[in-house]
């Protein structure tokens, strides 16, 4: 089973620190309609074989839907042990409370929550996974201290990668596809000496380049399941085209609110644990099923 970690917005959700590069000049969200393209989202993930586990939404945590920050699964450490689950040290003032909020939920779902104990690291969004190497980003929102204190939980090949402004994340910077092992980079927000480590590990004939305008239209934000690609419907024609090229098949939806106004597309509003199977248990209440009525009607 792969397991999505999911928030849906509440239903006086608003912008709080307007810090994505969108939200600054935003009008004021519509928390029904954000409601209704999270469950679209969320419907589409379990409509290509992912199992969707929903924290119910906290009025005074407004980043919360934006679950990549909730923190990093990892495996457990030996036989018998639980997976564990990486807990954030977060950038932004008002998120940091966010962590208390997934720690029991997580623990309730069967992981051993564990965290860093310095720096700052914000989970998934400056984390991601290519052939089977683990890409850790830094020089957004999270620093080198608290890359290199998240590593120190992480096995396999690991590569550090420097991203730069407008990039406040790595999945800004950076987008793995899957079916083909190549990666859509933008080295415009990604370190020289980065690009050049990406291009030594991976070929650059896997390396496909974006510009700072293209990422501006969340081009790295897709979420890949399988053959398939959910993405931000404000995706460039160009961009979609190479998607395509990779044999990867393009789902567009609808992110007026989450995305165009919020600044967070489809791979912003998940936190995924690939594989985790029987090692976890999702209660009742915490399936997508018992959560889709509600958000449907907007109550």
């Amino acid at each position: 089973m792969d397991l999505y970690l999911m928030s849906p917005p509440h239903l006086r959700w608003s912008l709080r620190g307007r810090a994505n590069p969108r939200s600054k000049r935003a009008d004021a969200v519509d928390p029904v309609r954000a409601r209704h393209e999270w469950l679209a989202l969320a419907e589409g993930i379990e409509a290509l074989g992912g199992t969707v586990a929903v924290l119910p939404p906290d009025e005074s945590l407004t980043g919360l839907p934006f679950a990549a920050e909730a923190g990093l699964p990892l495996p457990p450490l030996g036989p018998g042990q639980k997976p564990r689950f990486l807990l954030p040290r977060m950038h932004v003032e008002h998120r940091r409370a966010e962590r208390e909020a997934w720690r029991p939920f997580v623990e309730q779902l069967g992981f051993s929550a564990i965290e860093i104990d310095e720096g700052t690291w914000e989970g998934q969004g400056d984390v991601a996974t290519c052939e089977g190497v683990t890409l850790l980003f830094w020089g957004g929102r999270t620093d080198l201290v608290g890359v290199r204190a998240a590593k120190r939980h992480l096995s396999g090949e690991i590569l550090e990668i420097r991203v730069r402004e407008p990039a406040f994340h790595g999945n800004m910077a950076a987008l793995p596809l899957p079916i083909s092992d190549s990666l859509i980079v933008c080295a415009d927000v990604v370190d020289d000496d980065s690009v050049a480590v990406l291009e030594a590990r991976f070929g650059r004939d896997r390396i496909h380049f974006v510009s700072e305008e293209e990422i501006q239209a969340y081009s790295t934000n897709g979420l890949p399941i399988g053959d398939t690609i959910l993405c931000p419907s404000l995706l460039p024609d160009r961009v979609r085209r190479l998607i395509e090229r990779q044999g990867m098949k393009v789902a567009e939806l609808k992110m007026i609110e989450l995305c165009e106004k919020a600044g967070g597309a489809s791979r912003c509003l998940v936190c995924v644990a690939p594989g985790v199977g029987d090692a976890i248990t999702i209660p009742d209440d915490a399936r997508l099923s018992s959560w889709a009525e509600e958000l449907r009607r907007g109550a």
